[in-house]
């Protein structure tokens, strides 16, 4: 005899599965550096990357610097223009204000 009051319940979250990555080795200094500095767009962002650029730049002895702006925070990254950047900056800093 089946009982009609059964009810299943289904949870529609995926399954997290987590990757260990590991961290990348640190830089043994700043010195001469390209540095890609990424703007997420949210107020403020642009000028606390201002700020990070002139320290690293006067402190730490960066040479250059590649900055991307993104369209709006709330999209990912483009793929082609993060590729670009691991592959032509020694570090990258993403800048994230509010």
């Amino acid at each position: 005899m089946s009982n009609d009051s059964d009810i299943i319940v289904i949870d529609p979250a995926a399954e997290d599965v987590a990757t260990a990555v590991p961290l990348a080795a640190r830089l043994p200094a700043l010195a001469g550096c390209h540095i890609g500095l990424i703007d997420n767009s949210k107020h403020m962002a642009a000028e606390v990357l201002d700020e990070v650029e002139a320290l690293l730049r006067s402190e730490y002895g960066a040479k250059s610097f590649t900055r991307y702006r993104k369209s709006n925070p709330s999209v990912a990254m483009p793929a082609d223009v993060l590729i670009r950047l691991t592959g032509s900056c020694d570090a990258l800093v993403h800048g994230v204000a509010d």
